[in-house]
């Protein structure tokens, strides 16, 4: 049961030791792309190709008669997306085990990668777990870490974890099904929430650190990508770091473009642009050094595509 990108591996996992996988649920073909035309996930694609049967309910209720009868050993969750209810845990004789991108029990819920790269952890991992009625508050099985280093961004993070969760599963099924792993209850002291991600989550204020900003800009890199108003310019930034207030002055601030605030050195307002970033002051002093960014109806570039133009401007 699983839905996006990060289900991948471990379904091909599955597949590729020749576990029996009676069938895949995953969610609704949904809505893509500008035309609005309904896309199916990617793990249907592979269990398709794979001559896996997929079931596709908006509710898991809705296919629960279909799934009993499959008499499964084991239901295995990777990111799916929707809440499994009590009658649902119980068709499975060995129950259900979750494959959780975090060192649980930090970061339950919905969005533990991101908010690993907002709060600028140094470390992160995956869970394997069995799934009970709460949101991934059941026993944990294994688990592994794994370091998250000052330039890693959201799509790089996502797919080593992903890799690594299909790697801890591995090593979880066998030795759940033999009886050799104690599942172990998660300490609720220690636990952390990682809620849904809004768009809103990725409007840029500027008045906050310039170390918080790189953070979030490397967060949401993919989705929904961080965003500011910059002298009346809307921009997406994909990349960038925290720098010192002298960082990059190769031209005089000001301009259009330059000041969104009116006055040197307040927070949003342009300290100079370069070869190699756009410097935006932040609130304590510090500066954004952006890198990678896309103007509104534009593409997305490097900054040493436009540094120029912006110069100019």
């Amino acid at each position: 049961m699983g839905t996006p990108q990060f289900a991948v591996p471990s379904l091909e996992m599955l597949i590729g030791e020749g576990y029996d996988v009676a069938a895949v649920v995953t969610q609704p073909d949904r809505p893509k792309g500008r035309g609005g035309r309904p896309a199916p996930p990617i793990v249907k694609d592979i269990a398709l190709k794979a001559g896996i049967r997929v079931f596709q309910p908006e509710k898991p209720s809705d296919v629960q008669d279909e799934i009993t009868m499959l008499r499964a050993d084991l239901f295995i969750t990777a990111a799916y997306g929707r809440i499994l209810k009590k009658k649902f845990l119980r068709i499975p004789r060995g129950g259900v085990v979750n494959v959780h991108a975090s060192l649980l029990p930090r970061y339950r819920g919905p969005s533990p990668i991101h908010y690993a790269l907002l709060n600028g952890d140094a470390k992160t991992g995956v869970t394997t777990m069995l799934t009970d009625a709460g949101i991934d508050t059941g026993p944990i099985l294994l688990s592994k870490k794994m370091p998250i280093h000052g330039d890693m961004y959201f799509d790089e993070l996502h797919d080593k974890l992903a890799a690594l969760g299909a790697d801890v599963l591995k090593k979880t099924i066998p030795a759940y099904l033999a009886g050799e792993i104690e599942p172990m209850p998660q300490d609720a002291g220690l636990a952390s929430y990682a809620p849904a991600i809004q768009k809103t989550d990725a409007e840029l204020d500027f008045n906050l650190s310039a170390g918080r900003l790189a953070n979030i800009v490397r967060a949401f890199c993919v989705w929904p990508v961080a965003s500011a108003c910059v002298g009346g310019k809307k921009i997406k930034i994909y990349r960038a770091h925290a720098g010192g207030a002298t960082e990059n002055r190769s031209c005089a601030p000001g301009g259009d473009l330059g000041v969104t605030n009116g006055t040197l050195g307040v927070p949003g307002g342009i300290a100079g642009v370069s070869r190699a970033a756009l410097s935006i002051y932040c609130g304590g002093g510090g500066t954004l050094e952006v890198t990678k960014l896309q103007f509104e109806n534009g593409r997305v570039m490097d900054i040493s595509e436009c540094w120029h133009n912006l110069r100019l401007s």
